[in-house]
């Protein structure tokens, strides 16, 4: 497929099956690192990673698994996590096309949801070179086809909420262009923009939830997410507190 973007998605390395995207990507990288923009697709991610030590299961054939190579050595290692913000913006903002955008939240730190199911989760792996990124793969799953899903996996897809089937091809065509608006904003130093876009979208924002803070649960306030990526909650005495992701724990309903 012919793309109009100047660099994301116009060099595709497509596999018919590979362990991980992101690995793959590493590899390219390591071998001779591609043009900037470079994405690696598969029909059938047999052991797709997320955050944490989480999987990222996907039935082949039926949903977008890709990694996009990135060269953000304009970005300073303090502010990479609006990388992450810019990446999670760029396919909230292809859900929200397809799918009533009131439903569609982007949960701290770049999962996306529609209601409180998830659709895509994000994992980004950066290099550094001195005080700055030097290169970033940029893994992205997208539930679009798969209609069954783990008990344990609270999980959904365009096909679940529309019932439409959707061309896959198309769907990373438009990923592509959503995902180069995006990162050349971030290249443009519209640091301050794309924070408040990611707040201003982020998942219960400004609403009290019932979460766990380093084992411990209580009501807190979701105050948004700092430039360093913690993320600041208020507890029911008004106090506030930055927080790194493996510190919480969601409450999310099925």
């Amino acid at each position: 497929m012919t793309s109009d973007n100047l660099f994301i998605g116009r060099n595709r390395v497509h596999l018919v099956e590979t362990d991980s995207t992101n690995n793959y990507a590493r590899l390219l990288v390591r071998d001779k690192m591609p043009i900037e923009g470079t994405v690696v697709t598969t029909d059938y991610q047999t052991n797709g990673r997320g955050q944490r030590t989480n999987s990222w299961v996907t039935e082949p054939n039926s949903n977008l698994t890709c990694s996009y190579i990135l060269r953000p050595a304009f970005l300073a290692a303090k502010d990479q996590f609006l990388l992450s913000a810019s990446v999670a913006l760029a396919v909230f903002d292809l859900v929200s096309d397809v799918v009533d955008d009131n439903l569609v939240k982007i949960k701290w730190p770049n999962d996306i949801l529609i209601g409180e199911k998830k659709i895509s989760g994000i994992l980004i792996e950066n290099s550094l070179r001195g005080m700055n990124l030097d290169n970033s793969i940029v893994g992205i799953g997208l539930n679009v086809n798969q209609t069954e899903f783990a008990d344990e996996i609270n999980a959904t897809s365009l096909k679940s909420e529309l019932n439409l089937n959707f061309d896959v091809e198309v769907i990373l065509s438009r990923l592509n262009s959503k995902l180069e608006k995006r990162y050349l904003q971030l290249r443009q130093g519209q640091h301050q923009s794309i924070l408040s876009q990611f707040n201003q979208n982020l998942f219960a924002f400004d609403e009290e939830r019932t979460m766990k803070v380093n084992g411990y649960e209580s009501q807190y306030i979701i105050r948004g997410a700092r430039p360093s990526g913690e993320l600041q909650l208020e507890d029911i005495d008004g106090k506030n507190s930055l927080h790194q992701h493996h510190e919480i724990e969601w409450n999310l309903k099925g």
